[in-house]
């Protein structure tokens, strides 16, 4: 006898028959024929050299190392019958989210792995889209940006941080200047847009600021792109330490100026069915736990509930 493991399949074969005592019985149980099941135990006698069946006229026997294997055979097939049955009637809790491009790339996907490790059980489907799905049918949790002039949404929904804006530049663009500290160095450089232009309009507003229409402009429709440009010195962008804190203490964007803007708030939107009602709970709690660590880190605080007064409820 070699030291190499036996075919499960063979094992397989051989259970079946030596529990019903019939090679046809056990091909049926197994789907396959009966010269398969003769195949396969013959192959085991010859790899344990020693038979396992007395084959009589138009019966069969165990011999004493028949008995002895398949004792521990049924055992371990039925353990593992079991475990796989336990795992196919284990409840999968599956959540879909639908969260806007930007807030997805930028914040959540990064820290996104942290709470799939912790809820293993909860099948995720992320939706990255500006369309707001149907809560319930497209969708159990929706997070969304709403501006200031917006009406607040309606059901169940929790303001989550408050999107407050500031000019930021790359470092190397500042190369040999002095440090940027007046908000009139924004017009030395192209204007970074990701909407109509009415983020710059309201900073330069707040600013009491002129030279919005003079200045050079380069518009995107996507944040993501925004920061990729801003981040590769094509102009300066207003953006949140949310979205760009880590280059931010890293100095590879510094702000410029001292005038900072509120453009709206980020909301998160929830369904009421009871089926997905623990998962949607615990994705709430994790991303509660995520969003108030990065804000006590934060050098330049976000302004929102998050920070102010704790998580806000539903309303």
């Amino acid at each position: 006898m070699s030291g190499r493991a036996a075919s499960l399949l063979a094992l397989r074969a051989f259970e079946a028959a030596a529990r019903r005592l019939s090679f046809t019985d056990a091909a049926h149980e197994l789907h396959v024929s009966q010269a398969a099941v003769s195949r396969h135990v013959r192959m085991l006698e010859a790899e344990l050299g020693r038979p396992l069946f007395r084959r009589l006229h138009r019966r069969v026997e165990l011999t004493a190392a028949g008995k002895r294997l398949v004792g521990e055979l049924t055992a371990g097939f039925s353990q593992i019958g079991r475990a796989v049955e336990a795992v196919r009637s284990a409840p999968t809790r599956r959540l879909r989210i639908s969260v806007e491009p930007a807030f997805a790339a930028r914040w959540l996907v990064p820290r996104f792995g942290r709470f799939t490790a912790a809820n293993p059980e909860i099948e995720v489907d992320l939706e990255s889209s500006d369309e707001l799905q149907t809560l319930g049918r497209g969708a159990d949790i929706a997070i969304r940006f709403l501006g200031s002039t917006s009406r607040k949404p309606n059901g169940r929904a929790r303001k989550l941080f408050t999107y407050t804006g500031f000019p930021v530049v790359s470092s190397g663009l500042r190369a040999g200047r002095p440090q940027r500290r007046s908000d009139s160095d924004v017009l030395a450089f192209r204007l970074l847009h990701d909407d109509d232009g009415s983020e710059w309009r309201r900073w330069f507003a707040a600013a009491g600021l002129d030279g919005f229409d003079a200045a050079k402009h380069l518009h995107f429709n996507d944040c993501s792109l925004t920061v990729t440009a801003v981040l590769r010195g094509q102009g300066v962008a207003l953006s949140a330490p949310m979205y760009l804190q880590s280059q931010l203490r890293s100095g590879r964007l510094v702000r410029i100026g001292r005038t900072q803007v509120t453009f709206g708030d980020y909301w998160l939107l929830e369904a009421t069915d009871r089926a997905t009602a623990k998962a949607r709970a615990a994705f709430i709690a994790w991303f509660y736990l995520e969003a108030r660590n990065l804000f006590r880190r934060s050098e330049t605080p976000a302004v929102g509930d998050l920070r102010a007064r704790g998580a806000a409820q539903p309303r």
